[in-house]
């Protein structure tokens, strides 16, 4: 059945309580869910926030917006099908020039990961597609037959962390050369012939994720993101981002580091000279589920989430 005609689907957004509690702090103010998916998060904030709040859901899955019912939502709501990276073209549309909040989780929605067309999930099977925007031309199918062998195993080692990413990149290298790579069970028996079977599935899972990060420039995507939201928080505006690997985490707790540090002055040094802080982080260590919550929802056992508050003095 297509995933559109399911009606039990179910989606359950992490860390709901946490993000509510960190990111609002103006309840008549504009938040921004930058990965609006099925609506989980900002359904949340909706309870809390006053009616003549503003909320933006932004996701670039239009089949997973379609899924929404806007009247769930008693505020003023924006829904708008794009990359988070275009935040600043998504307030500029609306005519808006500050926000108060904005979430991003970084992960998979449920609608998404279990459609076996979407080629995200290496249990499943289907067409090794992996875009989160289907207008989008480049496909791991793409990456998986056009790139070089160095390549590949470049992106299996940086992004999904796999230490025997040379022994599978040569694999697929052998593989495609009999026949093009077009499904999810070929690329999966190409790892599964290059692990020892105890940890099969967690090479699978690194490799799945390394090429999906590939095919949606997922790092270079949070990078930018992360720097237009700091610009268009409001002082005391908050910025909420949940992480579900290593590699996300690291870019968001750098960047909310470096940019809560200032520089003290120094004799001689002019009043333009001395760095004042852009954000306070709000979460020294990263906010996790809990116990019950990791047990009831297994997206949750890796999630991630950090807060930071822009600072009211800053520009």
């Amino acid at each position: 059945m297509n995933q559109l005609n399911q009606p039990k689907f179910r989606h359950t957004p992490v860390l709901v309580d946490e993000v509510c509690t960190l990111l609002i702090n103006d309840l008549s103010g504009v938040y921004i869910d930058g990965t609006f998916g099925l609506g989980g998060h900002s359904k949340a904030l909706s309870l809390l926030l006053n009616d003549d709040a503003t909320l933006i859901g932004i996701d670039q899955d239009e089949s997973a917006l379609a899924q929404f019912d806007p009247s769930l939502i008693k505020q003023s709501l924006h829904l708008m099908c794009t990359n988070f990276e275009n935040l600043d073209q998504v307030l500029d549309d609306l005519s808006i020039t500050k926000v108060h909040g904005i979430l991003l989780d970084l992960g998979l929605n449920s609608f998404s990961l279990d459609d076996p067309e979407r080629g995200f999930a290496f249990s499943l099977e289907g067409p090794l597609d992996m875009r989160f925007d289907r207008s989008n031309e480049l496909t791991a199918e793409t990456v998986i037959n056009e790139y070089s062998q160095e390549q590949l195993a470049n992106i299996m080692y940086r992004f999904g962390e796999e230490r025997n990413s040379r022994r599978i990149a040569r694999k697929i290298v052998d593989m495609r050369t009999k026949k093009r790579l077009i499904e999810i069970d070929q690329l999966r028996e190409a790892v599964a012939g290059c692990v020892d079977p105890r940890f099969r599935n967690k090479s699978l899972a690194r490799v799945f994720q390394a090429f999906r990060i590939e095919v949606n420039r997922e790092m270079d995507v949070l990078a930018t993101v992360l720097d237009s939201a700091v610009k268009v928080l409001a002082p005391g505006g908050r910025l909420a981002v949940i992480s579900y690997h290593s590699l996300e985490d690291r870019m968001v707790k750098n960047h909310f580091r470096d940019l809560s540090q200032d520089i003290p002055r120094q004799p001689g040094m002019r009043d333009d000279e001395v760095k004042i802080p852009l954000l306070k982080r709000l979460t020294g260590k990263p906010v996790i589920a809990d116990p019950a919550e990791a047990a009831a929802n297994p997206r949750a056992r890796s999630a991630k989430l950090r807060v930071a508050e822009r600072t009211s003095h800053a520009s």
